[in-house]
C-alpha cells in the first residue's frame, strides 16, 4: 500500500492500523482519534473477519453468501470517489457488510443500482416534497412539547427513549400519513427488524415475523390508496408520502407494490435510528460546548448551522458499504472486484485536509464547510429524507434548550456509545435539569 504518511506518524501508528478492528467496542470508544491516525497511515483499511464473525453474520437468513474481509475508505476525497461513482461501487449486494439476497428482482433504493434505482429514486423524490415536511412541522413541535411536557417534572430523562425514538417513529408515520395510533406498531416492527440483524437466531426469526406484519399492514393501506377509499382509514394517509408513493409516475411507469413495501422498510429501518442518534448528539454537543450554546441561544437562527455542525462532528451513521464492480485502486490500496468497502462518512467528516480543525466542534465555521459534511451521503444514494432529518434536529434542539434552561448531561449516569458498525453515536444519554425552571410551551 503507498498511502500517504505524514512525517510525525510514528511505528506505533504503523502498528495500530494492523489492529484496528472496526467491529469492536474499543473502536467505538474514541473513534475520532483513530480516525485521525489511519487516515495517515492506512487511508484505506483492509480487515479481515476473525471465524467468529463470519459465521455470525452468515447466519443472517438474507445473507447470500460469507462476509471473510471489508476495506474502509477513511479520507473525505476517497469516500467522495466511491460515493460518485456508482458503477464502479455497486448497492446490489446491501449497505451492510453482509451480501444480501435480492428479495426483489433490481433491488428497492438502498438495495439497487441504475437503472432501477434512478427510475425508483426518481419516483420516490415526487413523494418527499418540502411540503411534506413543511405540513408535518405543527405536529413535531406538538409532539416535541407533549414529550417535554412528560418529563420535565421528573427533572432528568434518558433522551433516546424519552425524546428521540418517539419523535422519529411518529415523523416517519407522520409523514407517510399513518394513523396515530399505529405509531407504536411501526416502532415495535422497526426495532425489531433491526434487532434481527447480527442477532441471535431467535431475533432474526423475530426479525422476520415483523417484517411479515409491517408488510402486511401497509399492503391494506396501499390497496385503501388505490382504491380510494383510504380516507375512510385515516384523514392524513391521502396527503402522505405513502399515498405519493403509490401514485407517483414517470414516463409511464409506477413502483409496483412489492417496491413500495420494501421502501417502506427501509424509511423506518434506516431514518428513526439515525434521527435518534443525531438528536442525542446535539443534546450532547450543545451541553458540553457552553460557548457554542450560549450563542444560540442568543440568536435561534444559528441552529441552522448548529444543526449541520452536529451533523458534521458527530455524524450519526458511521458509513455504509459499496461492492466493488471491478478490480480497483483506491487512495493507493488495491482492492479486488466483488470486495466490500465502506465508505466511512464519519470519519470523512474528520479529515483534516478538507475541514479546519476537525475535531473542534464549531457552529460558526464557513459555510462552505457546513454545506459540504457528508453526513447524509452523497451522489445518487444521498439520503432522501434529509429534509424531515434536519428539521426534527432543529425543532427538537430549539425546544430543549429553551424550556429546560439548565439541562446538562447527567454526571452521574455518564452516555454509553452505540457498538454497531454503522451507528456512530450514543446508545444511552441521560440528562438532568431542575425541574422548577421549565418553560411552558409556546
Amino acid at each position: 500500500m503507498t498511502n500517504d504518511v505524514s512525517p510525525a506518524t510514528g511505528a506505533d501508528d504503523i502498528a495500530f492500523g494492523r489492529t484496528y478492528n472496526p467491529l469492536g467496542p474499543a473502536a467505538k470508544s474514541d473513534p475520532e482519534a483513530q480516525w485521525t491516525v489511519l487516515q495517515d497511515t492506512d487511508r484505506v483499511h483492509h480487515y479481515v473477519l476473525p471465524a467468529a464473525d463470519v459465521a455470525e453474520f452468515s447466519e443472517n437468513p438474507l445473507a447470500a453468501r460469507p462476509t471473510t474481509e471489508f476495506w474502509s475508505a477513511l479520507r473525505y476525497e476517497d469516500v467522495m470517489h466511491v460515493l460518485t461513482n456508482p458503477k464502479q461501487f455497486q448497492s446490489k449486494d446491501g449497505p451492510g457488510p453482509e451480501y444480501m439476497v435480492q428479495l426483489v428482482e433490481d433491488g428497492v433504493l438502498l438495495f439497487a443500482d441504475a437503472p432501477a434505482h434512478l427510475r425508483q429514486r426518481r419516483l420516490a423524490a415526487k413523494a418527499f416534497t418540502p411540503r411534506s415536511v413543511e405540513r408535518l412541522i405543527p405536529t413535531l413541535e406538538k409532539l416535541i412539547d407533549e414529550l417535554i411536557d412528560r418529563v420535565g417534572p421528573k427533572g432528568s430523562m434518558e433522551v433516546l427513549d424519552d425524546l428521540g425514538f418517539p419523535l422519529a417513529i411518529a415523523a416517519i408515520t407522520g409523514v407517510m400519513g399513518i394513523p396515530d395510533e399505529r405509531a407504536d406498531d411501526f416502532r415495535q416492527w422497526g426495532n425489531t427488524i433491526v434487532a434481527a440483524f447480527g442477532g441471535d437466531s431467535s431475533a432474526r426469526d423475530d426479525g422476520m415475523i415483523a417484517l411479515g406484519d409491517l408488510f402486511a399492514y401497509v399492503q391494506t393501506l396501499i390497496e385503501a390508496i388505490r382504491e380510494g377509499t383510504e380516507a375512510d382509514i385515516h384523514p392524513a394517509l391521502s396527503d402522505g408520502v405513502l399515498a405519493a408513493l403509490v401514485r407517483a409516475e414517470v414516463d409511464g411507469t409506477s413502483l409496483v407494490d412489492e417496491e413500495i413495501l420494501f421502501m417502506t422498510m427501509q424509511l423506518i429501518t434506516a431514518g428513526y435510528e439515525t434521527t435518534t442518534t443525531a438528536i442525542a448528539s446535539g443534546i450532547y454537543l450543545l451541553s458540553s460546548h457552553p460557548d457554542q450554546r450560549a450563542l444560540v441561544e442568543a440568536d435561534p437562527a444559528l441552529y441552522k448551522p448548529a444543526v449541520e455542525e452536529i451533523l458534521r462532528y458527530m455524524s450519526p451513521l458511521e458509513g455504509l458499504f459499496r461492492t466493488t464492480s471491478e478490480d480497483i485502486e483506491l487512495g493507493g490500496c488495491p482492492v479486488p472486484h466483488g470486495a466490500k468497502i465502506r465508505a466511512c462518512f464519519a470519519a470523512a467528516n474528520h479529515d483534516r485536509r478538507r475541514f479546519a480543525e476537525p475535531g473542534r466542534f464549531n457552529i460558526q465555521r464557513e459555510a462552505d464547510e457546513l454545506k459540504n459534511h457528508l453526513a447524509f451521503g452523497h451522489g445518487p444514494h444521498a439520503c432522501i429524507g434529509s429534509a424531515l432529518a434536519r428539521a426534527e434536529l432543529r425543532l427538537v434542539l430549539e425546544a430543549v434548550f429553551r424550556r429546560l434552561p439548565g439541562i446538562e448531561v447527567d454526571p452521574e449516569r455518564p452516555p454509553v456509545r452505540n457498538t454497531a458498525l454503522v451507528i456512530n453515536g450514543f446508545r444511552e444519554m441521560h440528562v438532568r435539569w431542575d425541574p422548577a425552571n421549565v418553560r411552558p410551551a409556546t
